[in-house]
This record gives structure tokens, C-alpha cells and sequence, in this order.
């Protein structure tokens, strides 16, 4: 499995440790769904789960409120306690999807209501400096562009670290735009007594078009998405991203893997669905792949016919909307031609092929006369 470590021989102590070590991971509530970015953490708990350590997920239901700064370059608005709760609750479902049963629940904001604030203020805030905090690249960018700075943000790396104090935390695990999180964390378990806590840290992924995987770019591939559907979107990513994910999302070899890349895709997705739904479901949405793409074939209940034309006509044809919106949703890569984006609004399809118009809609084009 692939994964980035601080320090270098974090594997090599974890894997020489005695005793079962606490892993703790951490998940921002303010959102609802996980995606495959969470994913590639959240596979290396696992694999620490199945060697016998024990597994600490917090979830962050007082510091998702205050909003984590970490890769912001605005404050982000303080969330409603209750939806940030709800979210925890929905996201804990979906981590056992992917954890062994047993794993210890932390919600974190019960760490700071049984805080007192003068033991906040002395005992925690009074740890860090103002200078240490400030240089967090972050932070110093928005100071040297003389944009705000919220106090409530200086403290969300406070919390998350006093959280690595509270469950004695051995090892932390987290992408690597969690590094000034983690040091924080090693810096209060040290004041307290504690050996600072090794981290394990995993590498942000890209995202179906390429660029870091995010719910703002609807790039996205969610953890609860149906199989079908999860697997579909595995297809439809390059292969430059293919070749990152299989060492980052599957346990696969890359060396006895098929030469041809679609054959490849497969397996990937395969490995990747199976994980998260099983084998069965897999083996369904291989099949389903298959049946209305790979052989173009799609039930009748599914799909529609279109006479042969350009590629915009079509889909202003399909959406009944107007040429500008349909010409965009095509540059914008929201329509396939045979499970490829094409972008060149002016191609002609040939007859037989599947045209898939934004998420829902798939038309096969028929001799136009």
C-alpha cells in the first residue's frame, strides 16, 4: 500500500511495536458523505485494524463547527451544531463500511465541554504561541495578503491536537494537508507527559477530471454511491489517474495486471467497489458496465433513440434546452459518446452509439432517415 510517512521510519517502528498500538483518525463532520480522497486514509486504519491495533475515530463535532483552516484561504462561516452532529452520525455509518467492527467513537466535542476554561486557557492555549501558529503557511499567506484571520481558527489545531492527548493517541493517520495538525498534536502530548505520536500520512488524490478530488469540483466519487454507479465513475477516469489510484485505493500488483488499459480500469474498479459493497455487488456492476457501455447495449427501460446528427443538436434535442446551455454542458465534459467525454460539440456520433447526457439521460443514435 502505498502511503507517505513522518517520520521516515514511522512503518518500521509501528510494525516492531509489542503491544497494540492506539490508532487515532480523525473525520471533519461538515459534510454528510466520504469520499474516495477519505478513502486512501481511512484503508491504511484498516490495514492497522487487521494487524491487531486499535482503532480511535474521532469525530470532530465541535472543531468542524469552528471550521479546520487547513488549505482555506477564507474564513470558513461557524456551522450549526445540529447539522454538524447529524453529519458525524452519517459519516459514522459509511466508516463502518470500511472498518472492522470494535473501533472506539469519539465525538470530540465531549472532550471540551468537560474542559473548564481556565484549564483551556492555561493548560492548553497557553502551549502554543501566537508566532508558532502563525506560521502555518496558511495562516502566513492570508497575514501577507492582509486578509482576516478568525481567532476561532488559531484554535481548531488546539482541539484536534488536545484530541490525540485525550485518547493517548500512538499513531495518527491523515492526508498531508494535515501536517501543521499532527505537529501541534505530537507538541501537546509531549507537554502532557506523552510520547508524541507517530503519523502515517496519505496523499491527496485527483479527482474524476484530473484535479484534487473535491465536493466543489463535482469530481468526486462517494463512498455511498451505488455500486453501479461507483464503478462507472472509476471507468471514466485517465489513465494517468488510473495508475495513481491503484497503488493508493487497491491492494492490486501493477506487474500482473493487464497490458491494455481498459482491461486494467476493470480491475481496478472491481478491487474498489468490492471493498465497499462487496463481491456480489462488484460482480453486478462489471456485468451492468458491460451490458450499456462496453457492448453498447442498453435495456430499453434505460434508454431512448435519437436520429443521427451533430453532438449539439442532439443534446439540445434530448434537453430541450438552449443551444449556449448545451453547447457548455458539452465543453464542460457532461456528455459521453460511447463512455468517453468528448468535448467538440460539432462531431457527429455514428449510428449505434450511446449518447450519455449529463447524469440520468442515455440515447442510442439511429439512422437518421
Amino acid at each position: 500500500m502505498t502511503m507517505h510517512c513522518l517520520p521516515a521510519d514511522t512503518l518500521t517502528r509501528i510494525a516492531a511495536s509489542k503491544r497494540p498500538l492506539r490508532i487515532k483518525f480523525g473525520i471533519d463532520p461538515t459534510r454528510d458523505r466520504l469520499h474516495l480522497g477519505h478513502f486512501v486514509p481511512m484503508r491504511v486504519a484498516r490495514s492497522m485494524q487487521d494487524q491487531g491495533h486499535e482503532l480511535h475515530l474521532i469525530l470532530g463535532t465541535l472543531t468542524a463547527q469552528l471550521g479546520d483552516p487547513s488549505g482555506q484561504d477564507t474564513t470558513r462561516p461557524i456551522l450549526d451544531e445540529a447539522v454538524v452532529k447529524a453529519n458525524a452520525e452519517k459519516l459514522l455509518g459509511q466508516c463502518q463500511q470500511v472498518f472492522r467492527p470494535g473501533f472506539v467513537v469519539h465525538r470530540n466535542h465531549e472532550f471540551v465541554d468537560a474542559m473548564s476554561v481556565p484549564f483551556f486557557l492555561m493548560r492548553l492555549a497557553g502551549r502554543i504561541t501566537v508566532k508558532g501558529m502563525l506560521s502555518r503557511n496558511g495562516f502566513r499567506s492570508r497575514m501577507e495578503a492582509d486578509q482576516a484571520i478568525g481567532l476561532h481558527e488559531l484554535l481548531v489545531p488546539l482541539l484536534q491536537g488536545w484530541d490525540s492527548v485525550e485518547v493517548r493517541a500512538d499513531v495518527e493517520i491523515g492526508g498531508t494537508d494535515q501536517l501543521f495538525n499532527f505537529q501541534v498534536a505530537r507538541q501537546l502530548q509531549e507537554a502532557e507527559g506523552q510520547t508524541p505520536e507517530l503519523c502515517v500520512m496519505t496523499p491527496v488524490i485527483r479527482g474524476t477530471d484530473g484535479r484534487k478530488m473535491s465536493k466543489s469540483f463535482d469530481n468526486a466519487i462517494w463512498l455511498d454511491e451505488a455500486p453501479e454507479q461507483m464503478f462507472g465513475k472509476v471507468m471514466s477516469v485517465s489513465d494517468e489517474v488510473m495508475d495513481e489510484w491503484i497503488g493508493l485505493l487497491t491492494d492490486l500488483d501493477p506487474t500482473t495486471l493487464p497490458a491494455h488499459p481498459m482491461e486494467r480500469k476493470v480491475a481496478m474498479a472491481r478491487a474498489i467497489v468490492t471493498q465497499l459493497h462487496g463481491s456480489d455487488a462488484a460482480d453486478a456492476a462489471d456485468a451492468h458496465f458491460t451490458r450499456t457501455v462496453r457492448e453498447r447495449v442498453v435495456l430499453d427501460t434505460d434508454c431512448a433513440e435519437a436520429p443521427a446528427t451533430d453532438l449539439l443538436t442532439l443534446v439540445v434535442t434530448v434537453r430541450g434546452e438552449s443551444r449556449s446551455r448545451s453547447r457548455k454542458l458539452i465543453q464542460g465534459g457532461g456528455v459521453r459518446v460511447d463512455g468517453a467525454k468528448v468535448l467538440d460539440h460539432t462531431m457527429t456520433p455514428d449510428v449505434g452509439s450511446l449518447i450519455r447526457v449529463g447524469k440520468r439521460k442515455v440515447v442510442r443514435v439511429v439512422s437518421a432517415s
